[in-house]
């Protein structure tokens, strides 16, 4: 396969624009298996409510956020250790049982919970932060920082659940410390507060309820409601409402990614336009380092348009460590006389991350 070289700055989506031929001394180039797209879906975002530390039963949980499929998630939080002994959680969602001297088949059984710590994990019991989902009573997903939360120290932890994915990531400030493993998922149906709320309701028999908890949370394990050793000190919860369901772009094959000599084949596709019509790409991009075990961020934004390329081409980009960052991407589509004949509603958003967290996208 042919990789042309790009000209311009050193980003990825310059990707989105030129190829790239392999520079002298690269070696090893790893081919992404990855087959999902982005899908352009237009939404807009609303502030359900902010939350304190504590237990919130399910008349005081408004119902916009039962019902929440898109959404973000924002939690500022402290952690004064304990992770590695016991449950030790920041945000909880899920059934809970309403009479304790219920049938153990009545016992909470569905929940999504961002929690420091796995005490009871093999080989080790780890102090990373994670994301997990519980359905009867048995952990099925989870996601962590591959990072351990230090005590005493300030954090945002951010779950963002957009149309076309969902996207974890641990802030200390505006540097961003790590990000979760598969910390994108393209097309995602992982379980979100809508899918609890169906769960809780087609199987709460006599006894289960609805519970939200900030600084506290249940194992789904073992009885009892476990506190976090810590504070949390802010917990603010979006709603996406969907503009509208259809989308007229698409990328192909491409994701968030990390910077160990990536080589991305991936598309641009107007679904509504033929390949005779020609794409027109300009990116902005915020520019990042790798320092100390963060990505800060460094520098102005950046803008760049670059050379039009034809509806739904494929085209190979390779990832390099200067690449990294986060990056808009807006895409217009015109006919060969320079017509304008469609463009993105919003841009699409793609973060580039630091090679060294040495975790895999796919």
């Amino acid at each position: 396969m042919n990789i042309l070289r790009s000209v311009s700055i050193p980003v990825i989506f310059c990707a989105l624009l030129f190829s790239c031929k392999k520079e002298t001394g690269d070696k090893n180039w790893i081919e992404s298996t990855y087959t999902g797209s982005y899908k352009n879906i237009v939404f807009t975002e609303s502030l359900i409510g902010e939350y304190g530390e504590g237990v919130y039963p399910e008349n005081s949980i408004p119902s916009e956020l039962k019902q929440l499929e898109y959404g973000r998630i924002e939690i500022d939080f402290r952690y004064n250790g304990g992770g590695l002994y016991y449950f030790s959680p920041l945000f909880y969602y899920g059934s809970i049982n309403k009479n304790e001297s219920d049938d153990s088949r009545e016992e909470p059984q569905f929940h999504l919970a961002v929690e420091i710590g796995h005490y009871n994990v093999i080989p080790v019991p780890v102090e990373n932060l994670f994301y997990t989902i519980c359905t009867y009573n048995y952990p099925q997903y989870c996601r962590d920082t591959y990072y351990p939360v230090l005590e005493g120290t300030d954090y945002t932890a951010v779950i963002d659940r957009k149309p076309e994915g969902m996207r974890l990531q641990l802030k200390k400030g505006d540097s961003i410390i790590s990000v979760f493993p598969y910390a994108f998922f393209p097309d995602s149906s992982q379980m979100f507060f809508k899918d609890v709320t169906a769960y809780t309701d087609a199987n709460k028999g006599d006894s289960l309820q609805v519970v939200m908890m900030v600084g506290k949370g249940f194992a789904g394990i073992e009885r009892g409601i476990h506190d976090l050793n810590g504070s949390v000190s802010g917990l603010r919860i979006y709603q996406y409402s969907l503009q509208t369901d259809a989308h007229e772009y698409e990328l192909l094959c491409v994701r968030n990614q990390h910077t160990v000599n990536q080589k991305i084949t991936y598309r641009i596709n107007d679904r509504f336009r033929d390949e005779n019509k020609l794409i027109v790409r300009e990116y902005e991009y915020w520019p990042y380092l790798y320092e100390s075990g963060a990505m800060v961020p460094v520098g102005a934004m950046q803008t760049k348009e670059l050379d039009k390329i034809p509806n739904n081409k494929e085209l190979t980009y390779i990832i390099k460590s200067a690449d990294i960052g986060f990056y808009k991407i807006h895409l217009e589509t015109v006919d060969e006389n320079g017509a304008l004949l469609g463009s993105t509603a919003q841009p699409f958003e793609i973060w580039i991350y630091p090679g060294e967290w040495e975790f895999e996208f796919y």
